[in-house]
């Protein structure tokens, strides 16, 4: 059924007379009587009982009439959704996240699109990189935040945010560092007991390989959160990137590695994937403040 038909009969029924519809519509009074017939037609009833002087809804007319504006309504509502959509102002944006970008989505990226779009949603995953990497291939996340190294692909749009220089966060009582303004050797760590996660280690290995040192680890592992809370109970010296750190929230001693050791976060979406409007506007923020 056309749902100009349905607009143009409840037009007929609110003006009162096809004569007041027809002005209204700007469709001749004739066309717009045929249009009445094909309806009650398809609807195998009279729907407007009409003389010379008046017309009158029957019982399925008024049910019509109830339906029709129903519909019309529903297809507003439907059209402003779709353009909302396509204006980014409202929808969900799935995303996977490392635990320190999440605390930077939550300071200076979500709130910035929670005032300007109201209507977008969040799902949010805090997850390892790789697991992240794999929640975007399968359409799971729409967007990820990863740290490098990790396993990108050729598949893979990639924009890298600012390098992060590697620390050392430790307690200060329990152990001790000089203070060298070129930062931490790796001569100044042997025999300390190490924590850092698999990520790293590859990258930290050959930084004490290229000084003549063999690290000492006591823990690696998948999660830094890990290393900074046994670096919190005193059980060794965590190495981690100045990101993972808020500031105010540790008593930590922190103190950068010499070299310049540093790694990367990325922004990461799948090439030729369909992208909203509310995942445009989200991916050029990041690009914008992270």
């Amino acid at each position: 059924m056309d749902i100009k038909l349905l607009r143009n009969f409840v037009e007929i029924v609110d003006s009162g007379s096809l004569t007041a519809a027809s002005k209204k519509l700007f469709i001749a009074q004739p066309a717009l009587s045929n249009q009445l017939k094909v309806l009650e037609k398809e609807m195998g009833t009279l729907l407007i009982e009409r003389n010379s002087r008046r017309q009158k809804l029957t019982d399925a007319g008024r049910l019509f009439y109830d339906r029709a504006k129903s519909i019309i309504l529903m297809e507003n509502s439907l059209v402003k959704e779709v353009h909302d959509i396509e204006d980014g102002t409202v929808g969900t944006l799935k995303l996977a996240v490392i635990q320190s970008a999440e605390m930077a989505l939550l300071r200076d990226v979500i709130p910035t699109i929670v005032a300007r779009w109201p209507g977008v949603q969040f799902e949010i995953q805090e997850k390892e990189s790789d697991v992240i990497l794999s929640l975007l291939e399968d359409g799971v996340a729409d967007v990820g935040i990863v740290r490098t190294p990790c396993a990108l692909t050729a598949d893979m749009d990639v924009h890298y945010l600012k390098d992060e220089h590697l620390v050392c966060a430790y307690r200060p009582d329990r152990f001790s560092l000089p203070e060298d303004p070129e930062g931490v050797k790796p001569e100044d760590l042997v025999n300390l007991p190490l924590l850092i996660i698999r990520r790293y280690e590859d990258m930290f290995r050959a930084f004490c390989d290229e000084a003549g040192v063999t690290p000492t680890f006591r823990c690696i592992n998948k999660q830094l959160s890990l290393c900074l809370r046994w670096a919190e109970d005193g059980l060794g010296v965590a190495i981690v990137p100045t990101s993972f750190l808020t500031d105010g929230e540790t008593s930590l001693a922190v103190k950068e590695l010499a070299g310049g050791l540093v790694t990367k976060r990325a922004v990461i979406t799948m090439k030729n994937r369909y992208q909203s409007r509310a995942v445009e506007n989200f991916l050029n923020l990041c690009k914008e403040k992270l």
